[in-house]
């Protein structure tokens, strides 16, 4: 029994087989356990984050649509401000005596025009839509002339603040002049929007150790004047129009584009739907940096062949402005001589919505014909804008040659071309009237033949249109 305890096991080499089996185990075992304790573990935490992040994703879509329609708002808001403040500016805050009286005095006086007193009606309510508008009334009894009367209504239309012409009678004295009343109407936003702190109270005593603003002309007095002169040629005196506009420019083409003074001048032009005139009007897009001397966008009109002959009394455009802005806004001529001219019209941009404005040309009559080559927008040195703004019927205006008979007899009707080699009737008249259906027109009036060829130099004779 000794011997039997004290025998050794033996053992033996494990079979090629066996060990082959036993890493297959092995291998098994690894496999089972990482994926049991390893990669299903994680592989939940991957679907809990995937299935987290996707409610974070919708969390961060919802807010940026809220973020983006609060934009949207403030921008509307912006906008719709603006309008309020360019609205409540065009009218008093209240209806005070003294702020209107100054304003009067500004726009009324003139030296053509005696303004006798003024008459303050007391103050009611008118309805206008859902709103009971606060207005007055003003009488203004007036000595004059004829121009002096016309000069006090333009001034009136450009008044800061809405002053509305009611009437205005007219009648002649012994000595020509004419005298009559003017009624005025003016509106007060008082009760409507928050405009008290925008009331400016002015010290009448003050202004120029005046009693009143006004004084009255020489001799006058508060009575009847009986006139002879029949009441036709009073109506006549109304209907005289003392101005001929030509418009230079309607922008219905297409024949415009964009140049820049430098580099790091950008912009484009394009056609609008937004006009002031007719169908379209110029879209004029800007974006400068002022680095230089010279920092404008130029507007080519070369192809529009404007030429001005003789000194008109004004030359002016509407510009339509979104928004504020420091941008001169001008005019570009070329003289006989080939000298370059540069006019401005506006020297900032201080309004918004459409607004007529106008310069008065070179009066040389040496510089004409002028050539109008370019309208340019210029950023002041050092200075970076950019914008949008629209611009429609470019016109000059003359001033009417009446004869002792009230006979106008300022230029005709016809303007002259003189012919350059290659020119035919259809394009002449394609050139000043954009069409052919001119050609006959233009031989009878030049008493030519269809067959008749035009030499060079001849000078044509072409109507108006």
């Amino acid at each position: 029994m000794e011997k039997l305890g004290k025998k050794k096991l033996k053992t033996r080499e494990l079979t090629k087989n066996e060990k082959f089996l036993l890493s297959i185990l092995v291998t098994i075992l690894v496999v089972w356990g990482s994926y049991r304790f390893v990669i299903t573990p994680l592989d939940h935490k991957l679907s809990s984050l995937n299935a987290q992040r996707i409610r974070y994703e919708e969390k961060i879509d919802e807010i940026n649509t809220i973020l983006r329609n609060e934009e949207t708002i403030n921008n509307n808001w912006d906008i719709l401000h603006k309008e309020k403040e360019n609205i409540i500016s065009k009218y008093f805050p209240k209806l005070d005596q003294a702020q209107i009286i100054y304003l009067l005095n500004d726009l009324v006086e003139k030296e053509t025009v005696s303004v006798v007193d003024m008459n303050f009606n007391r103050p009611n309510y008118e309805d206008i839509g859902e709103f009971q508008v606060k207005n007055m009334d003003i009488s203004i009894p007036y000595k004059g002339t004829y121009d002096g009367i016309v000069d006090v209504i333009r001034a009136l239309k450009t008044s800061p603040r809405k002053i509305l012409l009611d009437s205005v009678t007219m009648d002649r004295d012994n000595e020509g002049k004419l005298n009559g009343n003017m009624s005025l109407k003016v509106y007060s936003l008082d009760g409507i929007t928050n405009t008290d702190n925008d009331v400016v109270y002015i010290d009448t005593e003050k202004l120029e150790q005046k009693i009143t603003p006004f004084s009255p002309y020489k001799d006058y007095t508060d009575s009847i004047i009986e006139v002879d002169t029949p009441l036709e040629e009073i109506v006549e005196i109304k209907e005289v129009n003392h101005y001929i506009e030509e418009t230079l420019l309607d922008f219905e083409n297409r024949n415009m584009f964009f140049l820049p003074s430098q580099e790091l001048v950008k912009g484009n032009v394009e056609q609008s739907t937004k006009s002031k005139s007719k169908k379209y009007s110029l879209r004029f897009e800007y974006n400068i940096v002022a680095v230089e001397e010279e920092n404008r966008g130029y507007i080519d009109l070369t192809r529009n062949n404007i030429n001005i002959k003789y000194p008109p009394q004004t030359i002016g455009l509407w510009v339509y402005s979104y928004d504020y802005s420091p941008a001169t806004v001008g005019l570009a001529f070329r003289g006989q001589m080939g000298e370059e001219i540069l006019v401005s019209i506006t020297e900032g941009i201080s309004w918004t919505g459409w607004k007529y404005i106008e310069t008065n040309p070179p009066e040389d009559l040496s510089l004409y014909p002028l050539k109008l080559e370019s309208l340019y927008l210029e950023i002041p040195k050092n200075r970076e804008d950019y914008g949008v703004i629209l611009i429609d019927k470019l016109q000059a205006v003359y001033e009417r040659n009446l004869d002792e008979n009230g006979k106008d007899v300022s230029v005709g009707d016809y303007i002259f071309h003189v012919v350059k080699e290659g020119d035919t009737p259809e394009k002449i008249s394609q050139l000043y009237y954009g069409t052919s259906n001119y050609k006959s027109e233009i031989l009878k009036l030049n008493e030519l033949k269809s067959t008749d060829t035009l030499p060079t130099g001849k000078v044509l004779v072409l109507k108006k249109r």
